[in-house]
């Protein structure tokens, strides 16, 4: 029987929202990402990722990128960002670049040469982009709950906005408040991984034989 370990990276609840929707959908078992290191994944065939989106980058994706050459390869990967302007390709492109091809690519060189470590690097960077399937959840935003660091950089980009038309809607979101949380829009999620599970199954059905 699949294993599967639904793992996320929260804080303002919206990813933790959506990670406990899949989790039940797919009868997978629930993980915060803060808490969990890659020993805990060892018994799960399939591991689902999701973190809220911050300048283009996945909330805590390093558990991901940086294991992926310590044994998650060898493990069916899917991942989600959750984010408000999800909706425009070119930042879809940009997230997916973000952390599957220059963050794994960081991680990897931070690594290279320590005792625990036995790859080369310059193998690794054959593949430019890591094989995940990445899928985008329109998120929330609440300017009331925003602190601290997040509160900063908002208002850095609100300010880079300026009165760009592109960026009017961004200005309406962050300004006045968004909720573009949609249950259904975990509906790939769900059924990639009920793909995987049927893949995996008839593998072991055909071994058998």
């Amino acid at each position: 029987m699949n294993r599967i370990a639904v793992i996320y990276y929260s804080k303002y609840g919206t990813t933790r929202q959506y990670a406990r929707w899949i989790c039940d959908a797919v009868g997978g078992d629930l993980f915060d990402a803060r808490k969990t290191k890659l020993k805990d994944l060892s018994d799960y065939d399939i591991v689902v990722y999701g973190g809220g989106i911050y300048s283009g980058g996945i909330k805590g994706i390093e558990l991901i990128t940086k294991n992926w050459y310590k044994g998650l390869s060898e493990k069916k990967v899917i991942c989600f960002g959750v984010g408000i302007t999800i909706d425009k390709e070119e930042n879809r492109e940009q997230c997916i670049a973000i952390n599957f091809e220059r963050r794994f690519v960081t991680d990897a060189k931070e690594d290279e040469g320590k005792e625990t470590v036995t790859f080369k690097a310059s193998e690794l960077f054959k593949e430019k982009r890591l094989p995940i399937e990445c899928y985008f959840l329109p998120g929330a935003y609440d300017p009331k709950k925003i602190k601290g660091i997040d509160k900063g950089i908002m208002a850095i980009t609100r300010k880079m906005i300026g009165d760009d038309p592109a960026g009017r809607y961004i200005l309406e979101y962050t300004g006045k408040g968004c909720d573009l949380v949609d249950k259904d829009a975990i509906g790939e999620i769900v059924e990639a991984v009920k793909r995987q599970v049927m893949r995996d199954s008839a593998g072991r059905k055909v071994n058998l034989e």
